[in-house]
């Protein structure tokens, strides 16, 4: 068992676990009536997120992605079971296999591989980092969390090559923000102002809402982002995660809570 151990560099605490050589495996699982509707989203829209939803661990590692495996729990009588495998593999990264059972209500549960190097973890960032956000936020909580998902695989290749510490914005910038200072021992100023908004979406739900699977990086000072970003704050001496509006005044919030 311990000799099996040694090969693991990352484990638990991260978006996703590390091997020795750069192997990364991610997984998540979304359970209808906690993670989506069906009565609000097609088969197809639910598998994409699922994936999605996985792929943007991987993204927030550095990593690209080689494959996927799905075990699917389908309700009794569920005829849409090829549309939802459709969904998993429709941002380009195979299905190569999984396992069905029946259960009571819809369940996908996905595991990836893939490969960084080197991987970007939540802890290398310092006091003194600028943090840098993808995308715009909100658009899942304005949507009522049906608007598609867009893994950032692309951009987190790409971040990884500057980048001391990073993210998928899975549950919101009000708690994920405190996640990534707390694994770099540091503090974390978030402005909310400086949000980038999705159309429709307020402040609360931007930084709130959760499932916008954004990233958010930390940089060096001085430092550009390789891909469009926007400046939100930065990592502190000061310990805890202080989000302040453009008056400097702090404003409670958390994020999305999957036991609430």
């Amino acid at each position: 068992m311990l000799q099996r151990l040694a090969s693991v560099a990352v484990g638990i605490g991260d978006d996703a676990a590390v091997l020795d050589g750069g192997m990364v495996l991610a997984s998540d699982m979304l359970v209808e009536g906690v993670h989506f509707d069906r009565s609000r989203l097609e088969a197809h829209a639910i598998g994409s997120r699922a994936a999605a939803a996985n792929l943007s661990d991987m993204a927030a590692m550095g990593a690209e992605p080689v494959c996927m495996v799905a075990a699917l729990g389908l309700p009794e009588g569920y005829g849409d079971a090829e549309q939802l495998a459709a969904g998993i593999a429709s941002h380009g990264v195979p299905l190569v296999g999984g396992d069905l059972s029946r259960c009571g209500e819809l369940v996908i549960s996905i595991a990836a591989l893939g490969r960084a190097d080197p991987p970007v973890r939540r802890s290398g960032g310092r006091a003194g980092d600028v943090l840098w956000v993808t995308g715009r936020l909100g658009a899942q909580a304005v949507s009522g969390f049906t608007a598609p998902v867009v893994p950032r695989l692309a951009e987190g290749r790409a971040l990884a090559r500057v980048a001391t510490a990073m993210i998928d914005l899975s549950d919101g910038i009000a708690t994920d923000a405190g996640r990534l200072a707390e694994a770099s021992g540091c503090g974390v100023l978030v402005e909310l102002d400086r949000l980038p908004l999705a159309a429709g979406a307020d402040v609360r739900q931007a930084a709130a809402g959760g499932e916008d699977y954004e990233l958010l990086a930390a940089l060096p000072p001085g430092v550009p982002p390789p891909v469009p970003m926007t400046e939100v704050g930065r990592l502190t001496e000061e310990g805890g995660a202080r989000l302040v509006d453009g008056s400097g005044a702090a404003v409670e919030l958390s994020g999305w809570d999957h036991f609430a």
